[in-house]
């Protein structure tokens, strides 16, 4: 039975220092991780249920659903593959950004700023638009191409100052440093150019099965006033691996019945309408949920459940603040026939910061439906889940190198019967935007 472990170590001031030993790759250097010290008393073990591990074996602990999405591997560079896309506007106006559906206005995508610069998801062969929003005037369109996932609109002809501007000059660096990254790495650079390497901590996922087990002092709450005793064991649990896939992260037995039903009584009075994209967003067919937002302050409830996510992701509790490095909780309803299309959940808005990992919490289960999947996991052949109430997924939208990483490609797929609740927790890497 394959195994790997990360033995304690105390380290001067910060607590916890974690060495890592791979045991698939038994040649390769020891690594440190870097968890800070989340106040947890113990890291008791990581380990695996074993190499040979299937999903059909990880049904077997509890899990509602857990299946491929499709019995065939696909190339990641196959025609009509999904693919994120960024774009640069060197244009003094801003611009309308519109999906090319064959329609004589094509589907709306959002504004790209004047000089500035948006990201979205497409698929090979897919083309947008890009057109004055008073004028009309159609500036650039642009049909994507697996391989090629930066786009930029020049700018005009008598705009000197522009084309002579470092911003310019580095966007075709950036292209440049873009076709070597993909020839090296065979996979194309999607995170902002250039960003240094995570500085939050990431558990290892080098195979289906791997397991770290963390403890935690903050246990559930089973009423207002009363929690259990004891410190709690939670298991991460590998679902999908890299470079197979993005590194996902079953979480179990995240939270308690009652702290379930808490975060719908407070999700109940913000939830509205969800919005999709940039600078405010807007309403899409790709987005059908409604959402608001529970502030970590809103209850103690809540307050000792974010102590707990800082245990299980490694990563010092007092940073999961919105001034810091997290969002404030996002909370999601889905009635019947509601999704969350493929989507990243990160972007390119001009800064180092983004989006490091997403923590999503089952707060209620539908009878039917409401997967989340990951389509580009295991080969191209996906993966689909319904853990039980009260579960966590947690997965990484960057690399190990500070890419963005697009296996991380993910869905809500529509609920058939009933209402899904669930939670997002995006923390951010070195720190939010604006922070």
């Amino acid at each position: 039975m394959a195994r790997a472990f990360a033995v304690l170590a105390l380290a001067a001031r910060c607590g916890l220092a974690l060495e890592y030993c791979s045991s698939v790759h038994p040649d390769a250097d020891c690594e440190t991780l870097r968890a800070h010290d989340t106040g947890a008393p113990h890291f008791l073990d990581t380990g695996s249920l074993g190499g040979s591990t299937t999903l059909e074996d990880l049904m077997g602990t509890g899990i509602q659903e857990l299946k491929y999405m499709t019995s065939t591997k696909k190339s990641k560079k196959a025609r009509g593959v999904s693919m994120g896309a960024k774009f640069r506007n060197f244009r003094r106006d801003a611009l309308e950004m519109r999906w090319d559906d064959g329609s004589p206005e094509g589907v709306y995508s959002g504004m790209i700023p004047a000089l500035g610069r948006s990201s979205t998801l497409s698929y090979d062969g897919h083309s947008f638009i890009f057109t004055h929003p008073k004028t009309k005037q159609r500036i650039a369109r642009f049909t994507m191409k697996a391989g090629a996932n930066l786009y930029i609109i020049p700018p005009a002809d008598d705009d000197a100052e522009t084309v002579a501007s470092e911003d310019y000059k580095k966007s075709l660096e950036e292209v440049a440093f873009m076709e070597r990254y993909d020839a090296e790495n065979g996979i194309p650079w999607l995170a902002y150019y250039p960003r240094a390497k995570p500085v939050l901590n990431m558990w290892p996922a080098e195979f289906l099965g791997q397991t770290h087990v963390v403890a935690s002092p903050h246990a559930y709450h089973v009423s207002d006033d009363e929690k259990h005793s004891g410190d709690l064991a939670l298991s991460l649990q590998v679902l999908s691996h890299a470079p197979a896939g993005p590194r996902v992260f079953l979480v179990r037995e995240m939270l308690s019945e009652f702290e379930c039903d808490h975060i719908i009584e407070l999700g109940t009075k913000v939830v509205r309408k969800s919005m999709v994209g940039q600078g405010g967003g807007f309403t899409s067919k790709t987005r059908t949920s409604e959402n608001g937002w529970l502030r970590r302050s809103a209850s103690p409830i809540l307050e000792n459940i974010y102590k707990r996510f800082g245990d299980v992701l490694g990563i010092d509790h007092d940073l999961l603040r919105s001034g810091k490095n997290a969002e404030e909780l996002q909370v999601v309803r889905y009635d019947r026939s509601q999704e969350y299309a493929p989507h990243h959940d990160f972007g390119d808005d001009g800064t180092p910061q983004q989006r490091f990992l997403t923590l999503l919490l089952y707060i209620q289960l539908p009878e039917e439906g409401g997967a989340t999947s990951f389509p580009k996991a295991n080969d191209g052949m996906g993966v689909q889940v319904v853990p039980a109430r009260g579960d966590a997924v947690l997965f990484y939208s960057m690399l190990p190198d500070g890419n963005a990483d697009d296996l991380a490609l993910h869905a809500g797929m529509p609920v058939r019967k009933g209402q899904k609740w669930v939670c997002n927790l995006w923390v951010w890497d070195p720190h939010r935007h604006g922070h």
